[in-house]
């Protein structure tokens, strides 16, 4: 069965005659009847009721017709639908975009978030607020449109970088290491580490380098949230490891910080994507947005 053959059916309904019908479809009559021949036989029914003696047809329905008309209306009301609604997500009037973020992504972004909002206030945002660990799964799964990672990508993944900063040894304003400019990380082999959570990168990086440099570092406590970390470092529980981007928030008065070097950290991170997961319109208009927008990413 033919849509094109149900809408000419539709429209002499509709119209009440086949010329009209052919008028507004712009179709020659002939057309129009040679289509409704083709329905009929595919149906194996009359549509319309045969006029005087056979010799013309009227713009009346059989029972079967009434029948068939009614889903044939319903059938391209549908129709109707999935092109209104392919117009409208591509051009984003309609669609969602859910992006994964790590805790200090969301905030280093939410100028762009912004940005994108105020160009596609019709297009939902959803965030999976997770370590960098479950970011990068949620990437693989196909489970968020994109998601900012820290490090090395997968080989599926495709990324745009948008922030590289230095990381820096954070402690209180009173402590030994206040006035230095840089520190060697085998220097702070005695001291009590406020580490993250183990689903977050950084945990795993920061890790991986003091082992390098022979020590395992003596963990006070982890935590997923960089404002308790700091809040600790301050009431002088212990030292942490931030990036500089984000030190240089914080209160001179109150805390001390000096750029990691032997080996020196950078905390790197990217707009990733599956390269295997079809792009919505969504996707791209927001990917477009980080990349022309790049200077507007800090708190």
């Amino acid at each position: 069965m033919d849509l094109k053959d149900l809408r000419i059916f539709a429209e002499i309904v509709n119209h009440q005659s086949f010329s009209l019908a052919a008028d507004h479809l712009c179709m020659t009559q002939p057309t129009i009847s040679k289509a409704i021949k083709h329905l009929e036989e595919d149906l194996a029914t009359a549509l319309f009721k045969k006029g005087e003696a056979g010799r013309k047809r009227e713009v009346a329905l059989t029972y079967e017709g009434e029948l068939i008309y009614q889903h044939a209306m319903n059938m391209l009301n549908e129709q109707n639908k999935i092109f209104e609604t392919l117009n409208q997500v591509q051009n984003l009037k309609k669609g969602s975009l859910t992006i994964g973020l790590p805790p200090l992504g969301s905030l280093l972004l939410t100028p762009l978030i912004a940005l994108f909002h105020k160009h596609y206030p019709e297009i939902q945002l959803k965030f999976l607020e997770v370590g960098g660990n479950g970011v990068e799964e949620a990437i693989a799964n196909k489970t968020v449109d994109v998601g900012v990672l820290l490090e090395n990508l997968r080989p599926n993944f495709a990324a745009i970088p948008i922030v590289n900063s230095p990381m820096c040894l954070l402690s209180k304003k009173e402590s030994h290491w206040n006035q230095r400019e840089t520190v060697n990380l085998a220097e702070l082999k005695e001291e009590s580490f406020l580490l993250y959570a183990d689903s977050f990168v950084l945990n795993k990086l920061i890790t991986q380098a003091t082992n390098a440099v022979g020590f395992e570092p003596k963990v006070v406590c982890k935590s997923s949230q960089w404002d308790f970390i700091v809040k600790m470092v301050e009431l002088n529980m212990g030292i942490a490891i931030l990036p500089k981007i984000y030190c240089d928030q914080l209160d001179p008065d109150k805390f001390s910080s000096a750029i990691l070097l032997e080996p020196s950290l950078h905390w790197v991170l990217s707009m990733a994507w599956n390269t295997s997961m079809a792009m919505s319109p969504a996707t791209k208009a927001w990917l477009n947005i980080v990349e022309l927008n790049l200077d507007k990413i800090h708190f």
